[in-house]
């Protein structure tokens, strides 16, 4: 898949401290002391949809904040085809493994537009020696991320498929507005549900006519749904 980005703009480091979505990310308890070891440029990167922000096996250089718009990480199967891990958001952290490992696990690919500013691999590495608050949130970002993984398989992979729909309906809530939920393309919504495309369509479709969601705006990609109906939804053995 082409690559197909802006060129990076180079970030004032003082910036970091003012930025919207610092709480949420490896920066969230530093101090004034911990930036200016930093020591090299964050830059800020803009990524178009079906952008590859890097590839499986590809040498890692740094790591990268999300700081609006989805990512999806891809692993690549013995057999050719790709399975979609998980769904990055605002304030989450892409390339992780860049802090242990020399070569990133997976394609990680932008959804729609995004915007991330990335952490170069050797100020990552010397802040993880330097400062214990780096270190503290390496160690709690892992975390979160081996719970994540978990609660992503086992919801999204298990139950009958109208079950792991509203699941994943209920996973993709805006932060701000918990009644508004935000889909990809029906491909890749089969991909992470293991469905087939048209089934994915059928059952959207199926949901929209109960009126248990709404399209927003007349979009394909952005629905108002019904909490407490998809919550039960979630819940359910039947079809």
């Amino acid at each position: 898949m082409k690559v197909t980005q802006i060129h990076p703009v180079i970030r004032d480091i003082s910036d970091c401290g003012r930025c919207a979505v610092r709480e949420n990310s490896l920066f969230s308890e530093f101090t004034d002391e911990d930036f200016r070891l930093i020591q090299a440029p964050i830059e800020d990167f803009r990524f178009t949809p079906g952008a590859v922000i890097y590839k499986q096996g590809d040498k890692v250089n740094g790591l990268y904040t999300i700081r609006s718009g989805m990512v999806k990480l891809n692993r690549l199967n013995v057999d050719g085809t790709q399975r979609i891990l998980r769904i990055l958001r605002i304030g989450d952290i892409i390339g992780l493994e860049a802090s242990l490992s020399q070569h990133y696990e997976n394609d990680a690919i932008a959804i729609n537009t995004v915007t991330a500013c990335r952490i170069p691999s050797e100020a990552i590495a010397r802040l993880d020696r330097e400062s214990p608050r780096l270190h503290h949130n390496l160690m709690k970002k892992w975390h979160e991320t081996l719970i994540e993984a978990d609660q992503w398989f086992g919801e999204l992979t298990n139950g009958l498929a109208r079950v792991r729909m509203a699941r994943l309906l209920l996973k993709m809530r805006d932060s701000d507005e918990s009644d508004v939920s935000s889909l990809f393309s029906l491909e890749d919504i089969g991909s992470v549900l293991g469905m087939t495309i048209e089934t994915a369509s059928r059952i959207i479709n199926t949901l929209l006519r109960e009126g248990k969601i709404r399209r927003i705006n007349g979009g394909d990609r952005h629905y108002q749904i019904d909490i407490a109906a998809l919550e039960k939804e979630s819940q359910s053995s039947a079809l």
